[in-house]
């Protein structure tokens, strides 16, 4: 619009049409879902609406010569101007999110801890499981009826697995202890002195269609492994974490989630 003001319509033009490309980069390609890339996008994103912004003000300040007529002013500037609104206003941040599966979270809970603690801000994507399943290991978003918030649990039993109670609180998969990896990082959570209780379980032989989930937490957890909660369906899987863009804990900003 300042281009337009300056009466450099072909400028404004061309601004907008350019903006409107970059945007659709970032929506139609995974930029925004690894942290380099999310931080290079942001800063070219932020670095490219400052100079548009100052090079229409200095232009306005040195009274440069205005661009040569167009034909019919009225309605080219009416038509510019209108391209211009669209590429400030889409895509929508809504669109983005749906097309390139970007999400933003800040985590509530302590159940995946160490892995993910409380106040950790995490980027998922939501696309990452139309054209495939979780598999065993995977830190998935869930949707869970009746609750409003999506839940992050890991998925450690998938068709034909065992899943049982082992000896000293812990949790077997096909007879094997199941221990969640290192997490990225100083560690975020001071964990309690372990009390070795965990919430007796029936053994669970995970059914086709089916992932039987927990929490890092095992002790503190609302999962697979109680009646109410029960084994997740593909159907309630929102999305798969990637990395934190926040968190408490400075050395895990970027880290990866696994």
């Amino acid at each position: 619009m300042g281009q337009l003001y300056n009466r450099q319509p072909r400028k404004a033009f061309g601004v907008a049409v350019l903006t409107h490309l970059l945007s659709a980069v970032v929506t139609h390609t995974r930029l925004l879902l690894s942290f380099p890339t999310l931080v290079a996008t942001l800063a070219v994103a932020l670095g490219w609406k400052l100079f548009v912004v100052a090079e229409a003000a200095y232009v306005a300040a040195v009274g440069k010569r205005h661009e040569a007529a167009v034909p019919l002013p009225w309605l080219t500037y009416s038509l510019i101007a209108a391209i211009v609104f669209l590429a400030s206003w889409f895509p929508t941040p809504d669109h983005v999110k749906h097309v390139s599966g970007f999400s933003a979270y800040v985590i509530p809970s302590r159940s995946m801890c160490p892995t993910v603690c409380v106040g950790d801000r995490i980027v998922a994507d939501t696309n990452a499981y139309r054209s495939k399943s979780p598999e065993r290991g995977d830190v998935i978003l869930l949707k869970h009826n009746p609750a409003e918030a999506l839940f992050v649990k890991r998925v450690i039993g998938v068709a034909g697995d065992v899943v049982q109670p082992g000896p000293g609180g812990t949790v077997l998969v096909n007879g094997q202890a199941f221990h969640p990896p290192a997490p990225c990082g100083n560690r975020a959570w001071k964990k309690e002195e372990a009390s070795g209780f965990i919430l007796p379980f029936q053994t669970t032989k995970v059914e086709e269609g089916t992932f039987f989930v927990v929490g890092d937490n095992l002790e503190n957890s609302f999962d697979s492994r109680m009646p109410e909660f029960g084994v997740v369906t593909p159907d309630m899987v929102r999305g798969k974490p990637l990395y934190f863009f926040w968190s408490p804990v400075r050395s895990r900003i970027g880290c990866s989630i696994r």
